[in-house]
């Protein structure tokens, strides 16, 4: 039986009056071309609802987003902050939380790889450029779909040396990053500006983190099996 991957919904953005939890559509390709059955989870303050998601699902992808709000590891706002909700991060966090419980896979994605590392007690630069002196760029200036930004190095031993050697060239859509590792994670890629680009868990069945968007690999007519996700699909 193919495994069902909750996909938690896309952090909300303002549409005209409302907000909307949003999800695009190359997640899910990516995830039915791997194997799995895919299915969409807003995130609200329910946590009956994150207890049911949480039993019916047999692993979980955290997409990309807007930022997250410092509140949530104990930081005050930066002046380069970019737009967040701090009710979102708070279910969301309650919600990984929920999973890590029950030792299901867990595959975390640019905004969604820097928020599972504050579920593990980690923090985040809020803003790369004016915090990290001598980083180099990593909001994409590259228009085509999919095409890579930078090098990342990557460490011995790990999921993607696995997959992909010990080097390899990812997109870049970010102006936040891993600052401090969480309690059991480990960094195994970095930039050559030594930004954390992935990290994996130590004492975890499958949790990894990284900071590209994988998903954007999916080609047009829709069947590309991307190493990642055929690794997470087989986890779960």
């Amino acid at each position: 039986m193919r495994p069902l991957i909750g996909v938690f919904a896309h952090a909300p953005r303002t549409l005209e009056f409302f907000a909307v939890q949003t999800c695009p559509e190359t997640y899910l390709m990516a995830l039915e071309n791997a194997g799995a059955d895919p299915v969409i989870l807003p995130v609200y303050d329910s946590d009956e609802t994150l207890r049911r998601y949480v039993q019916m699902c047999d692993g979980f992808v955290l997409p990309g987003g807007i930022d997250v709000n410092p509140l949530t590891y104990g930081e005050d706002p930066h002046p380069l902050l970019q737009g967040n909700r701090l009710d979102f991060d708070e279910c969301e966090l309650h919600l990984i939380r929920l999973i890590l419980e029950t030792k299901k896979p867990l595959l975390g994605i640019c905004r969604g790889c820097q928020i599972l590392n504050v579920a593990f007690g980690g923090t985040l630069y809020q803003d790369i450029v004016s915090m990290r002196e001598g980083a180099q760029l990593h909001s994409q200036t590259e228009l085509t779909p999919g095409a890579t930004s930078h090098r990342i190095k990557i460490e011995p031993g790990s999921i993607l040396e696995e997959l992909y050697g010990s080097e390899m060239r990812v997109n870049s859509f970010h102006h936040q990053a891993v600052k401090d590792l969480g309690n059991g994670l480990k960094a195994t890629a970095r930039a050559y500006d030594g930004i954390i680009e992935a990290y994996e868990a130590v004492d975890y069945p499958f949790v990894l983190g990284v900071q590209w968007h994988p998903e954007q690999e999916t080609n047009a007519d829709r069947t590309a099996i991307l190493p990642i996700f055929k690794r997470f699909v087989e986890a779960c």
